[in-house]
Formats: structure tokens, sequence, C-alpha cells
């Protein structure tokens, strides 16, 4: 009986003694599986940079038609332009912007950037001297992209003048960036807001719009505009539809004529609603009597980067409030 019980204890023993190693084998199986797991995607990670810088040199045509080589992603770049400046930050290549505008102002982390243009142009001596792989701008003179150019820099050029080309100024920084499935999942989610947008007021009736550019002399946006394109969207009607240029002065009698309903204009500063209400003949305007006048932000609906369907947005809701009620 002694012994039967001294050989149940041993197994007993034995048998925690091997739950133990047990536990301690998993563990440690569970260490190194993670830790490979780590090493993987660590090595996929490298794997695709590789691939991705593998694709280069590439070339790409700028918005003035000219042809430009990268020779690989840039790692240093300058922005001369805000909607370029949104567009690096949107991509996630914030941290290799070496030199902005004075009117470089969003993100947050934009103005903390060196400054090496302002409303008189690019400071050619300060761009030269931080030495970027790539210079952005909407538009830039001759004698400014030769020097630069034969500083050894890379110029590329586009001034977005509707969302497609937007979308393919934003593809195309991503290329210069080596981000273009970043690119490429940005673009796609803005063409699926915008999808949203005209699809929530696609079934309210139409309304005459009047976008305000400047008040002395007055002008509007025109044909062919992105201020255009975004009001026709917004199930709006422009009623400087037959103008002969993007952003033609318009005439107070046309004006009074067309007698727009919806009337829109940029909040710069320089203007109040009440102004627009008080100024002389706009009295019987349908826009002015209903209030109907909409002050929107300057650089959420002109800058052509990442926020213009947020420009979008707000000229639909100003057109179409009653769309949006409860949204």
């Amino acid at each position: 009986m002694i012994m039967k019980r001294k050989i149940l204890s041993l197994i007993v023993v034995l048998v925690l003694i091997f739950t133990f190693v047990g536990c301690g084998n998993q563990e440690e199986v569970q260490e190194e599986n993670q830790e490979n797991q780590e090493e993987l995607e660590e090595n996929e990670e490298e794997q695709g940079e590789e691939e991705n810088e593998s694709q280069y040199p590439v070339k790409i045509t700028d918005g003035y038609g000219r042809e430009i080589e990268i020779e690989k992603p840039a790692e240093k770049i300058i922005s001369l332009a805000p909607s370029m400046t949104e567009t690096i930050f949107a991509l996630g290549a914030g941290d290799r912007l070496v030199g902005v505008t004075t009117y470089c102002n969003y993100p947050e982390e934009a103005k903390e950037i060196d400054q090496v243009g302002d409303f008189e142009g690019p400071n050619l001596e300060s761009v030269i001297e931080k030495n970027p792989d790539v210079v952005v701008a909407l538009a830039m003179g001759d004698d400014e992209k030769s020097k630069l150019e034969d500083a050894g820099i890379t110029v590329f050029l586009q001034d977005p003048q509707n969302l497609g080309e937007v979308f393919d100024n934003i593809k195309k920084i991503g290329t210069i960036l080596g981000l273009q499935e970043e690119a490429e999942s940005l673009t796609s989610n803005m063409n699926a807001k915008k999808d949203s947008i005209v699809e929530t007021v696609s079934n309210y009736d139409s309304k005459k719009v009047f976008y305000e550019v400047w008040s002395e002399p007055l002008m509007t946006a025109g044909p062919g505009s992105i201020l255009d394109e975004m009001i026709n969207l917004s199930n709006g009607e422009n009623i400087a539809y037959d103008a002969e240029s993007l952003y033609p002065e318009y005439s107070l009698e046309l004006l009074i004529e067309r007698n727009p309903e919806v009337y829109l204009t940029a909040d710069d500063g320089f203007k109040t609603v009440e102004d627009i209400k008080n100024r002389e003949g706009y009295e019987n305007i349908t826009a002015i009597k209903e209030n109907n006048i909409y002050m929107l932000h300057p650089d959420i609906v002109s800058r052509t980067g990442p926020r213009i369907i947020e420009g979008l947005e707000m000229i639909a809701q100003a057109i179409h409030p009653e769309a949006f009620q409860g949204k």
C-alpha cells in the first residue's frame, strides 16, 4: 500500500514537471513566433521600399507639358504653394519639407518650416542653399526655373483648374515622393466623398448661383473654373455660365437681370454680409432679399489640394442647406 502511494506520488511529480516544462516551452515558442513575425513584417516593409525604389527613375509630365525625370523618391522637397504643402502633409511626408511660403499655414506644422517665399515670389538663394531634390509650385517664371534647374534642382509645376486635375496633381506628387499607394488612397477617398455630396443634393431643384470673386470691380467665376465646377456638382446653376474667361468682370446690370437665388463669396476680411446687402442696386436680388448670402472659408474653397472636397461640401450646403439637415 505504501509502495503504491510512493509510485502515485512519483507519477504526480513527473506530470507536474512535464506540465511546467511544457508551459515554459510554449512561452518560448510564442516569444519566438512573435519575434519571427516582427522580423517578417520588417523584411516585407524593407522589400516594399526596395521594390518601390526599383521603379525609379520615372518620368512624369507637369501641368505645362514638361516631361520631368524623377531619379528617386524625393527626401528633401520645397513647396511654393499652400495647396502643394497641404498635399505633401496629407500624404504623410510633411517631415520631408525643408521650405515653404509665408502663405503655407495649414496644417499647423507647416508654420514651423523655414519660409523661402512670399507674395513677391521665392527667395532663390535660400531655395538653392537648402539643396532640395524637388521644388513644387503652381507656376514660375522661366528665369527662376532655369536658375533652379542649373543648380541641379528638379522643378515640378502644376496649377489645377478642375477636380480631375487636382486628383492628377496629388498622384504626381505621390510619385515624386515615392508614395503612390498613399496618393491613390487619398484621391479615392476624395472621389468617394465628392460622389456622396453630389448624391445628397441630386434630388433637389437646381438654384441660380452667383460667386463673387472680387468686389471692385465685380468679378465672378466663369465656365471652366473649379468654382464653376463645384457649383454645378452642387446642383446649382452658375449665372455666369456664358462668360468668356475663367474669372471675368461681371456687370451689375447682368447680375440684377439674372437674379441669383444664392450669393456666394469668400470671407476675405474685406467685406461683410451687411456690406453686400447695402450695395446700391442689390436690394431687389432674390439672394439678398432672402438673406441667402454665404461667406466661405477662402483657403478651403480655393486651394486645389486635399481640402477642396470640403470646399465642395460648403458650397453644396450653402445652395441646398435642406439636404444636409440632420447630417
